[in-house]
């Protein structure tokens, strides 16, 4: 009798967990925060980042996909980040934020154990939507393009995932709520920052011309108005995600529930009522060096 029971509730456990359907973001704020008030805050914000000597000095979005038996858990991440040969030698001024550098798509294994230690610390919160099957099927889909057409060896903070110019790993986290058409407009204005990068201060690729970093720092004191000479850029910030979540636990509304993971407070929402959308996942023909 106690053997057919556990056999039952080993079956049932098995089955539940293979329906098992959700899509989850952690997300991890920078150290001390990032002050995107103008450039020359933005560089010294970064700087008091890198000195704290702590991994994801400008905050960062790992990518948890549970589908049936399928598990995924990675992000976007940069191979070498060389930002100061960027600035100093190749002159990039604020050209750096249109700067694609090498990436790759995160190690489930090491994001695994990275996560752990923020579960543990409470330094991260999450964003967890349960799915329904048609919804599993396309962004397990997605990722599985995504990686075989290499898109990840770009990675940028202008750069978007969807027409298949790699990411940044802000950018690649809400790709998979856009591929899901799970992308409101509470998400938008809360997680992204929009600034007018000015052209005189921008060098590669903006401009051919290299832009010394010193006259970056003595100059650039707010982001171009509108009436002058300047390129528009808009990215998602990981410190907003962060706090977006940390409101939402404090506010409690009846849209969602609220979930604590160890010492690390998310919240859930069920999305699994939506249909999948049956629009092209990609925005443009994949170009053939993706598929290389």
């Amino acid at each position: 009798m106690i053997k057919i029971l556990f056999l039952f509730l080993l079956l049932t456990s098995n089955s539940l967990w293979s329906k098992t359907q959700e899509l989850t973001l952690y997300f991890i704020p920078s150290p001390l925060g990032m002050d995107w008030s103008s450039p020359v805050n933005l560089t010294f914000s970064a700087v008091k980042n890198i000195i704290q000597f702590k991994p994801r000095f400008m905050g960062h979005v790992f990518v948890e996909l549970k589908c049936g038996e399928t598990h995924e858990l990675t992000g976007m991440t940069s191979k070498t980040f060389d930002y100061m040969n960027q600035l100093i030698i190749e002159g990039k001024g604020l050209g750096i934020l249109y700067h694609s550098f090498e990436g790759r798509l995160e190690d489930k294994n090491l994001v695994q154990a990275e996560l752990k230690t923020y579960l543990k610390s409470g330094h991260t919160n999450f964003g967890r939507f349960l799915l329904n099957e048609k919804q599993c099927q396309r962004v397990t889909r997605y990722l599985q393009e995504y990686r075989k057409n290499n898109i990840g060896r770009h990675y940028g903070l202008a750069n978007r995932p969807r027409y298949g110019e790699g990411a940044g790993c802000t950018a690649f986290g809400v790709s998979f709520l856009d591929v899901l058409g799970l992308l409101d407009q509470d998400m938008k204005e809360s997680w992204s920052q929009t600034i007018n990068v000015p052209l005189e201060f921008s060098g590669p690729p903006v401009n051919q011309r290299s832009v010394n970093l010193l006259s970056v720092l003595m100059n650039a004191h707010a982001w171009a108005p509108e009436n002058t000479p300047h390129k528009k850029l808009t990215f998602w910030d990981p410190d907003k995600m962060h706090q977006w979540v940390k409101q939402k636990v404090r506010l409690k509304q009846n849209s969602y529930s609220i979930l604590k993971v160890e010492n690390a407070e998310g919240v859930v929402f069920d999305k699994g009522h939506f249909p999948a959308p049956e629009g092209p996942i990609w925005l443009q023909h994949l170009d053939p060096i993706y598929r290389q």
